[in-house]
């Protein structure tokens, strides 16, 4: 199978398939369980995408309300740390967090970011995911069809996809993650305010000054943010670059191209050791940082596990 090249880490990786596969029984068993015991609450729905490529990823959508947090928690428990892992598993696709959401509760927001950011998670705004008749998750379309003309093999026509959409508290999400693409999806400012709580959470994110400012402002044009909003405040965050600071450097744009199209065998050899030593390297320093939350993930999910034996035993 041909291997994509990822521009923003300047690696080399298997290809996404697009092929989403069902929630596995156990998986899914479980989650009722603990749900129906937790909380009667509704709020932002938490689910677990998976391809047959790079395995499970998290997709956060709906409103985000008052407990999410925690919720949060116990589902990333069990996506983490389950003992129904996928037999391919690509851990920087468990890390990341699609996200659809028109925002909610900010205070509740900032927690889920301060905890996706301390685990170097990544988030993403790009399509709506509905459910087709046979329970599967997958894009949803827009009933209209998209051509393009040409001959090579991104012509022809496909359904319209349509666009994920992050607002008010779930941008706060969005900007918790320690990188963040919204390459096709849409973000918007709406219902922010300009609160002292959201100045010291964007200062903690290392949020540029520039953009801090546009966020904050109710008066700054358009609530919606441009492409050129979207890519400023993308990217991977400071902190995330300096972990990585001692990793063999990542391959530039163009010596990405020449990794798979030039006709120097030896200097594509040169360039794919390069960028495969420094995947290992980053994958490495990225799994101490999570190793104590991973932890504490996998403490949980036991806790909540005997839990939910214990109430399912229990007399009515």
């Amino acid at each position: 199978m041909a291997a994509m090249l990822d521009e923003t880490r300047g690696e080399t990786v298997p290809p996404r398939c697009g092929t989403i596969q069902p929630v596995k029984p156990i998986h899914l068993l479980l989650g009722l369980v603990l749900g129906l015991i937790a909380t009667a609450v509704q709020g932002a729905e938490f689910l677990p995408v998976e391809d047959e490529c790079n395995g499970r990823q998290a997709l956060i959508r709906g409103p985000i309300e008052p407990g999410d947090y925690e919720r949060f928690l116990d589902f990333m428990a069990r996506h983490v740390a389950g003992d129904d892992q996928p037999v391919v598993q690509d851990p920087d696709v468990l890390w990341t967090v699609e996200l659809d959401s028109p925002g909610g509760d900010l205070d509740e927001a900032m927690r889920i970011g301060r905890f996706l950011r301390d685990t170097l998670a990544t988030t993403e705004v790009t399509y709506r995911y509905a459910r087709r008749p046979d329970g599967v998750l997958d894009y949803a379309r827009s009933g209209e069809v998209v051509c393009l003309d040409g001959d090579d093999r991104l012509s022809g026509c496909e359904p319209d996809l349509v666009e994920a959409e992050c607002t008010g508290a779930c941008l706060l999400v969005w900007l918790g993650g320690a990188t963040r693409h919204a390459n096709e999806g849409r973000l918007g400012r709406h219902g922010l305010g300009d609160g002292q709580s959201l100045g010291d959470y964007f200062a903690a994110l290392e949020i540029p000054e520039t953009q801090r400012a546009r966020l904050l402002d109710p008066a700054a044009g358009d609530a919606w943010l441009d492409w050129s909003e979207r890519h400023a405040l993308g990217g991977r965050a400071p902190a995330h670059e300096a972990l990585l600071a001692a990793c063999p450097p990542p391959l530039t744009r163009d010596e990405s191209f020449r990794s798979v199209a030039s006709p120097d065998a030896d200097l594509r050899d040169r360039l794919m050791d390069r960028a495969g030593a420094h995947r290992a390297c980053r994958l490495a320093r990225e799994a101490e940082v999570r190793a104590p939350w991973k932890a504490h993930l996998a403490r949980r999910l036991d806790g909540a596990t005997r839990g939910a034996l214990a109430a399912s035993r229990s007399p009515r």
